[in-house]
């Protein structure tokens, strides 16, 4: 991934989760709430960096955008702000997986019906869909069949993303995050990183 290239990545996910919210409340009969893109946060970033094993692709996402929330767009996708992740990996709350997979991981969004997405540590591949199981001790354990990769890399989910948000623009139907076939390409996008979408100012 690069820098330049996630830039156009949050900027297309920004368009396509504006026109996402395009007659949202002739729809579904009620007003939006606050869907966005935060602007970096070189704070919160330099204390994600000082955790062990934070994969690199994520440092770098957080120079492009601080979070992400989009509760209106499908059903919902958070990505969680750099001080969020840092604080919940320092309080050891979810670290491991068990059951299908076995990995050490780091949660770095979720989705609006408590499916959660973390990357394995310390290498960032792949990403981790792990739907809501118990958590004891810090290690998730699910024989679920939806546990598993969501993509083969940070910048693949994120191309994912985004053509889930344009899907859902285009279609009102809610899209599913998975691992279906390769994102659109966008402009240097970071080997996977697809013009495609997200929210909350930046």
């Amino acid at each position: 991934m690069d820098l330049d290239g996630l830039r156009v990545w949050r900027e297309d996910l920004r368009h396509a989760a504006a026109s996402a919210l395009l007659g949202f409340e002739t729809r579904y009969g009620y007003p939006p709430g606050e869907n966005g893109i935060s602007p970096p946060d070189p704070a919160g970033t330099a204390r994600l960096a000082a955790v062990d094993t934070i994969p690199q692709d994520l440092l770098l996402l957080y120079r492009a955008v601080g979070g992400i929330d989009l509760p209106d767009v499908g059903n919902g996708f958070f990505l969680h702000t750099a001080s969020h992740i840092a604080r919940f990996h320092e309080s050891r709350q979810l670290r491991h997986v068990r059951g299908g997979h076995h990995a050490d991981v780091l949660v770095f969004a979720s989705d609006g019906g408590g499916t959660q997405y973390a990357l394995d540590t310390p290498t960032g591949v792949p990403v981790y869909r792990l739907p809501p199981a118990a958590v004891i001790d810090g290690t998730y354990t699910s024989d679920d069949p939806q546990f598993g990769p969501a993509a083969p890399d940070l910048a693949t989910f994120l191309g994912g993303l985004l053509n889930a948000v344009e899907a859902f623009a285009a279609s009102g139907t809610p899209p599913q995050l998975q691992e279906t076939g390769p994102p659109r390409q966008g402009p240097r996008a970071c080997q996977g990183v697809t013009s495609q979408a997200g929210s909350s100012e930046a």
